[in-house]
């Protein structure tokens, strides 16, 4: 089994000084005004992974501990990595929340319901059994909640509420979904991703329509076949979408409407190792049974991250590969069509690859990958693409990551 709890780059945290007017350009800084901001995160993190906005400004990202702080270790740091943000002010300015738990987890996904409410989950800081966190308080106090029977990883999560939480966990041989009533407290086991679904991350549902989870299924030594799983019944039982052929690794899906669905990725199918590759679009018009390729290029090389918060407006985020040999750097797109047609944002500060992405608005989204935190500013929407009216009913309700 193959569980990715991120994407490691290096990179120096030091905030940039003001440049001159004649100064040459960093790595990565593109040209015009930004519609993405980035800035470090709090002293200490070490890679956000996953965020997640409860409205236009209280919003946590996760991740894991700098190296050394978080698995198993000969030397156990006196006090816990940061390994949770969060923001009051729709990303202006981020502070640490506390965790008591050493060595810190590895947090790979992050839902809050509410502002007071949230449910994170990953890898123990020993990294020996799934972790499920939650905080009644809006993070002010984490504590640990129970975790599926079984897990030794909890890569998902969405929670409509404190009495509907869905997870994804495994056991090292199958994913599979579980459920609980009572935020954490008591889990009940659901149903088992299809056969040889592998690296389930990425848990997307919409109220009332579908679940969906990407990942990858194995063809030959170090190569897979991108994969979305996908249920109706709210994972009590899961199946394999049909995607094409030749499709890439896929790290995420949203649905804007029970009807229309985005998923993206890379064109690599290379697991073994981190392939700078092209960005990869699939697109579903039934709620995600089916997919196709979208026409394509992207604007964005690797895109982990998609999110749309209208029928109209999308976002994605991921990876622009720059220079030989290359480095990755923080890339953002957005839409005004329902995901036709991206366009890249200029950015300022994103010197690492984006993985994670929450659109509280249609205005505004944050993003964070590495030690990173951003701001994106999204454009006023173009006429949208015409959607039936009973598939602008349910809208969506959160991303695991």
């Amino acid at each position: 089994m193959l569980v990715t709890l991120g994407l490691t780059a290096a990179a120096c945290t030091t905030v940039p000084a003001p440049k001159s007017p004649g100064a040459p350009r960093v790595l990565g800084q593109q040209k015009g005004a930004p519609a993405v901001v980035g800035q470090p995160a709090p002293a200490g993190t070490g890679q956000l992974d996953a965020v997640t906005c409860t409205g236009p400004t209280h919003c946590w990202a996760v991740g894991a501990g700098p190296a050394g702080t978080t698995g198993t270790t000969s030397s156990v740091p006196s006090s816990p990595a940061p390994v949770i943000d969060a923001t009051v002010d729709g990303g202006k300015t981020w502070t640490a929340q506390p965790l008591t738990l050493t060595p810190a987890p590895a947090l790979t996904a992050v839902s809050c319901p509410s502002a007071r409410l949230c449910m994170a989950v990953g890898l123990s800081g020993t990294g020996t059994a799934g972790v499920v966190l939650t905080t009644g308080d809006g993070g002010v106090n984490w504590v640990q909640a129970s975790i599926p029977a079984g897990a030794i990883v909890v890569t998902g999560v969405v929670c409509a509420g404190a009495q509907d939480c869905t997870a994804i966990a495994s056991d090292g041989t199958t994913f599979w979904s579980a459920h609980s009533t009572d935020f954490g407290h008591t889990w009940e086991r659901e149903g088992d991703l299809p056969a040889g679904f592998l690296d389930a991350g990425d848990l997307s549902c919409v109220a009332g329509a579908a679940c969906l989870v990407t990942g990858f299924t194995a063809t030959t030594a170090g190569h897979g076949q991108g994969a979305i799983a996908i249920s109706t019944d709210g994972g009590a039982t899961w199946t394999a979408a049909a995607v094409p052929t030749g499709t890439g690794l896929l790290h995420g899906a949203d649905c804007a409407t029970i009807s229309s669905c985005l998923a993206v990725g890379t064109t690599s199918t290379t697991v073994s190792a981190l392939v700078p590759a092209q960005g990869a679009l699939l697109t579903s018009d039934d709620g995600g049974h089916t997919w196709a390729r979208a026409a394509g290029p992207e604007p964005i090389d690797d895109i982990f991250g998609i999110d749309c918060p209208s029928p109209s407006i999308c976002a994605m985020v991921g990876t622009n590969w720059i220079g030989t040999p290359a480095v990755g750097t923080g890339a953002v797109a957005h839409s005004s069509d329902g995901g036709a047609d991206f366009t890249a944002s200029a950015t300022e500060y994103t010197p690492l690859a984006l993985t994670g992405l929450s659109c509280p608005t249609t205005q505004h989204c944050v993003a964070v990958g590495g030690d990173t935190v951003a701001r994106i500013a999204l454009p006023a929407p173009a006429a949208a693409r015409r959607v039936s009216p009973a598939s602008t009913l349910p809208l969506f309700l959160g991303h695991a990551r």
